[in-house]
């Protein structure tokens, strides 16, 4: 199935414009964690996806944020069929669009649910868009106000304001913690209870979850930026080197 693809600057656009006329949008990527648990016993059996290095990661690791973070354990049938509602009512979808294995995996897996997103994107933008697409990206920031949803959503904001806020007037309304599916109730709670106009979101699966919510139930613009969100702190590109193998950098910050 052929996707209406757009490009960073053009994910930017979206957002900007609907920022701008307080319409609600919903960004989220789905990557390799998140398609396999969409696949639960759909796609895999449950053999399958419990041998996977993805659920073994998942289930083993304590870890509350980076790479090995996965904020969810398998089986989870909830989460499965709450994520799959989550990436029919998203309003842009990232997916690993260069790097072919993985990328045609979650093609397979939207194939066997009928998924077919309004406009994809390559889902590793998110590690450079705040760079490569600084203008927009400071844009999107200016006058709003913001939450943040991640498990370090404190040192966010204090990176935020340290760097950018003299600049750019925003003001971060909420920073709300979330590690696991488990939390996604109190978070919402949270969101309601929270004035904002953007949330900016790593969570994995969660974030997957929560942007559409975000759009649909509050009205709200949602970026879910994944391990990006850590350049928000360092201002480097996060994994670089590991990106590096996985796509040529010079051609993602061209995207």
């Amino acid at each position: 199935m052929a996707y209406q693809e757009l490009n960073a600057a053009q994910v930017m656009d979206q957002l900007l414009y609907s920022l701008d006329r307080r319409l609600p949008l919903s960004v989220i990527s789905v990557g390799v964690t998140e398609t396999h648990v969409l696949a639960q016993y759909e796609v895999y059996s449950e053999d399958q996806f419990m041998n996977h290095p993805e659920a073994q990661v998942a289930n083993l690791s304590n870890v509350t944020r980076g790479h090995t973070h996965r904020g969810i354990t398998f089986p989870n049938l909830e989460a499965r069929d709450a994520a799959l509602e989550a990436v029919r009512n998203a309003d842009i979808v990232g997916i690993n669009i260069r790097v072919s294995r993985s990328g045609e995996f979650t093609r397979q897996v939207f194939d066997v649910y009928g998924i077919a997103p309004s406009y994809v994107f390559e889902a590793y933008t998110r590690r450079v868009i705040m760079i490569s697409q600084q203008r927009k990206f400071h844009d999107m920031l200016t006058n709003r106000k913001i939450s943040i949803v991640c498990s370090y959503a404190d040192e966010v904001k204090r990176a935020l304001e340290n760097r950018l806020q003299a600049k750019l007037n925003f003001r971060i309304t909420g920073t709300i913690n979330i590690e696991r599916y488990e939390d996604i109730p109190r978070v919402k709670q949270e969101l309601k209870e929270c004035e904002f106009d953007l949330c900016l979101l790593a969570a994995g699966t969660n974030a997957v979850i929560l942007a559409p919510y975000i759009a649909t139930d509050l009205g709200k613009v949602a970026f879910d930026l994944g391990q990006g969100m850590e350049t928000l702190i360092t201002g480097k590109i996060e994994g670089e080197e590991w990106l590096s193998g996985q796509i040529e950098l010079a051609k993602l910050m061209e995207m």
